[in-house]
């Protein structure tokens, strides 16, 4: 019964999405470069533009997505521009656009992959496309075939025009097309040896290989590609071993937290239920554990997921080294500025993200100390 009930949930949340989707309205995720999402009310009025990581709060609003900042659209344009006109490819345009100091949507440098899936999505024409994957009941994560998505053209104010975004399309679909079927199979199978794993972005950021879009017009999606050569994305299952070395690690930290703040004539107590470390019964500190990833470039990256529910004063995020096994450094991260659930960070984040760092808890942990007030004086 449970499940029954579940599934009919499934399927009549999804017909609501795809109901507003065909409305004209946004469905979650971030706006993009150039773009930015408006709140509207049930009558259709604008009240504001959201910033990133906000949400709106009620269930009549709505989002719809509108042209961002003026120097951001004049950014797209020059990139459609100077990839159909002046020839340029992804990496070159990318090269250029940080050259001239322009960052992305979310405040980092360009890579070729960024700059490809601004050449890629329908959004900057006013398109609203949704069920390219699909992820139901905790199942199988499936890249869905173009027929299958659910879209309505023309629902927003483009960036571009059509026939520009059209044009790029071509540009990048018959740059594979000089390649036979085997040929760009083995160009994957090369990526897979040389990374163990493959995903969409790497694709992307290859210039050697077509592009992840040339590849689910060829084999109709990513995942048929992917079985052609043998693989699967699911059996990789080196994270898990990874998690369970980080949740058994927590405990550790947690404690050793605890120790010095008591060391120190202060209170501190674990709340079980909340999984929040109570502070002089005045602080409420989450404490959680970073995993360290490898982009292929070999970049470092970690998420940081910030449990919004639970209402923390203040996060302590816990960066692992690039073995998972020793700590790297933390970000104290108070409530009151963090609207964001997860946050992606890299090794440098610019000033307003690693004002929060410190290589130590020594910050924190006297936070904690018990003062007089003469002494405070």
């Amino acid at each position: 019964m449970a499940g029954e009930y579940s599934r009919e949930l499934s399927s009549k949340v999804f017909q609501g999405a795809c109901r507003l989707i065909q409305l004209g309205y946004k469905q979650g995720g971030t706006a993009g470069f150039g773009l930015r999402r408006m709140l509207i009310d049930q009558n259709g009025q604008k009240k504001a533009v959201l910033k990133m990581g906000e949400q709106k709060s009620l269930q009549t609003d709505r989002v719809v997505l509108v042209r961002g900042p003026d120097e951001e659209v004049k950014s797209v344009q020059w990139i459609y521009q100077a990839f159909t006109t002046e020839g340029k490819l992804e990496s070159e345009i990318a090269a250029l656009l940080n050259t001239q100091g322009v960052v992305t949507d979310f405040r980092r440098a360009w890579t070729r992959g960024t700059v490809h899936q601004v050449l890629t999505n329908e959004k900057y024409i006013g398109n609203n496309v949704y069920h390219r994957t699909s992820f139901k009941l905790k199942r199988q994560h499936v890249v869905n075939s173009p027929e299958k998505w659910i879209r309505a053209d023309g629902v927003f104010e483009g960036v571009i025009e059509p026939e520009l975004f059209f044009k790029t399309r071509e540009i990048i679909l018959g740059r594979s097309q000089k390649f036979t079927n085997e040929e760009m199979l083995n160009k994957l199978r090369d990526l897979l040896n040389q990374h163990g794993r493959i995903s969409g972005i790497m694709i992307d950021e290859r210039e050697d290989l077509p592009s992840s879009a040339a590849f689910r017009h060829r084999f109709g999606s990513l995942v048929s590609a992917y079985r052609l050569i043998g693989y699967d994305p699911q059996i990789d299952y080196s994270f898990i071993e990874i998690n369970r070395k980080l949740r058994k690690q927590h405990p550790e930290i947690v404690a050793s937290v605890v120790r010095q703040i008591e060391t120190l004539g202060a209170s501190a107590s674990w709340d079980e239920n909340t999984e929040l470390l109570c502070l002089n019964n005045e602080l409420r500190v989450s404490i959680v554990l970073c995993r360290h990833t490898t982009t292929f470039t070999g970049s470092s990256r970690w998420v940081i997921l910030l449990d919004a529910s639970l209402k923390p004063d203040i996060t302590i995020a816990v960066r692992m080294d690039a073995t998972n096994e020793s700590v790297r450094d933390y970000y104290l991260l108070p409530g009151i500025d963090m609207t964001w659930e997860h946050l992606r960070v890299a090794e440098d984040n610019g000033i307003y993200l690693d004002a929060y760092r410190f290589d130590t808890l020594d910050y924190f942990i006297g936070m904690a100390e018990r003062v007089k007030f003469q002494e405070a004086a």
